[in-house]
């Protein structure tokens, strides 16, 4: 009944009187705990804190499970970062983590102990427009249901806008000199240079392609005052995710139950409904942030980007990209941009006196109203669960980036038995680096992200493991080399004259590789603070 009595009936014969029968009336069901539904599941949602607040879908006035979770006093400046060594090959960077993007599009908690890949990452907004005979390439499309919603066109690159975000798409380069010349005046012009660059024998210049509709769809869930502007964000929430489609059936759901607590004159779950969607939406606005990438604003020449992966387990991840790609995935900064910066503790607070209102309204609900909502949040609470089994690419539209598993083919069984050799056909550390040394070409970064010691028996080998694939010896025996090395002057390397001329035994612990050890792969604090 809508008033919440009892039926007046008798209670129900046989085992069926075992049960609480009728509504409110003892000893009736009673559903005093609606209001620990509405706050149950924090911690699903402060997993999907950072992808809920970062589109205009977290202004949307809805019921979310346990809202509580994105009460925080302070917001995170930085995305999660995982641990992990990371070494510049060319460039010297050293640091201990890998970016939150970078990991999404290749999750290293994915890579078996001692595996090695080879991946080649590129920018993908921009196209070229002309092939080296001058004539104009097919016109791309999407990935939508219908063709002309992904067309794609050369376009004039405007001057970025003093003030904007490092964010966008106009600093970047595409070609092996790592400078990009996007300043074109008009079409016959830009025919003339691509017949010059073909005449000359070198690629033509990438020029970027105008947005698709859906990516227009993605500016305005990211921000919508970037919709008519030349400048995108670079890793914008994806627009099929699914924090956008459970936000938009939250929404629905929210107003079917303002609906049916209507058709039952239940007034106090009105309120409360609409009080707890309007803490939300609150909260929602002020913890709303874009990510903000670091970018090259010059377009000096600049060494190469590759970098070089280290994970504790031993395995290898060399990434072949630009400095422009290096900067926005690895070396630099992924920072969090949040469109409320004045009153953010003032947000914070309206929310939760919100919030606790509409907790207290919530008990005092109709027997129907807090049937109906519990089973809102119950199922809400379930959907939330299962997207953290999701991988994260579903989230967020990496479309600017195109990755491509580029191993060698005498490589990609690094992290299992290749033959019955017992030393070069055992999955180890010492043969996944020889892997690495070969496919760079370079030893400096060896010694600089300590993968191995500083000892005259590791700095010999690894300097014949760079002349062998300088030489292109692929086959270089590696591991039996590295033993052979150990072995030489074993006698007389375990003394060596003291400061006093007396001779004492070396430490046997220097030989250990890798020289520094890499922390367990997990993120570097929590998007919920």
């Amino acid at each position: 009944m809508a008033d919440g009595s009892g039926d007046g009936a008798g209670p129900p014969p046989g085992i069926l009187s075992w049960f609480p029968w009728g509504q409110q009336d003892l000893p009736g069901w009673r559903f005093d705990v609606i209001t620990l539904l509405a706050v149950i599941g924090e911690g699903s949602v402060a997993e999907h804190a950072a992808t809920i607040t970062s589109s205009t879908l977290c202004l949307l006035p809805r019921i979310i499970p346990a809202p509580q979770a994105l009460l925080r006093p302070t917001r995170p400046q930085r995305l999660p970062e995982v641990t992990a060594k990371m070494s510049g090959v060319y460039g010297g960077t050293v640091l201990d983590t890998v970016g939150f993007f970078a990991n999404i599009i290749h999750p290293l908690e994915d890579l078996k102990p001692f595996a090695f890949k080879v991946l080649e990452i590129k920018h993908t907004h921009l196209v070229e427009a002309y092939d080296c005979h001058g004539q104009s390439k097919p016109k791309g499309r999407g990935r939508l249901w219908f063709p002309w919603l992904g067309r794609t066109r050369p376009k004039k690159v405007a001057e970025s806008r003093p003030g904007m975000a490092p964010n966008n798409d106009k600093s970047t380069s595409s070609g092996s000199n790592h400078k990009e010349d996007n300043t074109l005046s008009s079409p016959t012009t830009t025919t003339a240079n691509h017949l010059h660059h073909a005449e000359l024998g070198q690629a033509p210049r990438a020029l970027q392609k105008s947005a698709t509709l859906s990516e227009k769809f993605t500016d305005v869930l990211t921000n919508p005052t970037m919709v008519n502007s030349e400048e995108r964000y670079t890793v914008p929430p994806a627009l099929y995710s699914p924090i956008h489609i459970i936000s938009f059936v939250s929404f629905l759901l929210t107003i079917a139950l303002i609906a049916m607590a209507a058709i039952w004159k239940d007034g106090t779950a009105i309120v409360a409904i609409l009080l707890i969607s309007l803490a939300s939406s609150v909260v929602g606005y002020a913890s709303w942030w874009r990510p903000l990438l670091m970018n090259r604003r010059t377009t000096n020449k600049v060494p190469k980007g590759d970098v070089v992966i280290r994970t504790r387990e031993g395995a290898f991840v060399l990434i072949r990209c630009t400095e422009e790609v290096a900067r926005e995935l690895y070396s630099g900064t992924e920072e969090c941009q949040y469109v409320s910066t004045k009153y953010h503790r003032a947000f914070m607070g309206l929310g939760m006196v919100l919030l606790m209102v509409a907790v207290v309204l919530l008990g005092n609900c109709g027997w129907n109203s807090q049937v109906f909502i519990g089973g809102a949040y119950i199922f809400l609470n379930g959907v939330y669960w299962v997207m953290g089994l999701l991988p994260h690419e579903y989230f967020w539209d990496l479309s600017r980036y195109r990755c491509v598993d580029i191993t060698p083919e005498d490589a990609k069984r690094a992290d299992k038995p290749t033959s019955e050799d017992p030393r070069e056909g055992t999955p180890s550390f010492t043969r996944t680096l020889w892997y690495a040394i070969r496919e760079t070409g370079r030893g400096a970064w060896v010694d600089r992200s300590g993968a191995l010691p500083g000892t005259d028996q590791w700095k010999k080998w690894r300097d014949e493991a760079v002349r062998a694939a300088w030489r292109g010896e692929r086959d270089w025996k590696a591991v039996k080399r590295k033993n052979d090395i150990m072995k030489e002057d074993l006698d007389q390397t375990l003394l060596e004259p003291g400061v006093d001329g007396m001779m004492e035994r070396v430490d046997e612990a220097e030989q250990r590789a890798p020289l520094l050890e890499v922390q367990p792969i997990r993120r570097q604090g929590t998007f919920s603070g």
